[in-house]
């Protein structure tokens, strides 16, 4: 992991997917970048999952399970996320738990 986490922190921004998003928020990595760049993917793919398309679970997975602390170094990535966390439906009962969490940290219903 730790091999992979330094290959993707050597790679330009506008070449990781967001698999790759997810590995380097999960860890921590480059936040101030990846952190907005996870942002935008996420809400391109909101309008898909209302057609039944994909959405990458993996993604903000990773995004909503940022310590507090993120979110108080970001506050409006934060607000970004708590706008486009109640656009999510159908998500798998696990992830739908940690952003209830995500909310409920932000004093967020």
């Amino acid at each position: 992991m730790v091999r992979d986490v330094h290959e993707l922190r050597r790679r330009p921004i506008g070449t990781l997917n967001p698999w790759n998003l997810a590995r380097l928020i999960g860890q921590g990595v480059g936040l101030a970048w990846t952190l907005p760049v996870a942002l935008e993917v996420l809400e391109e793919t909101v309008p898909r999952l209302a057609e039944g398309g994909f959405y990458d679970d993996d993604l903000l997975s990773a995004v909503v399970r940022r310590e507090p602390a993120t979110w108080e170094e970001f506050p409006e990535i934060a607000r970004r996320v708590e706008e486009l966390l109640p656009r999510l439906t159908e998500l798998d009962p696990d992830l739908q738990r940690i952003a209830d969490g995500f909310r409920g940290a932000r004093g967020q219903p």
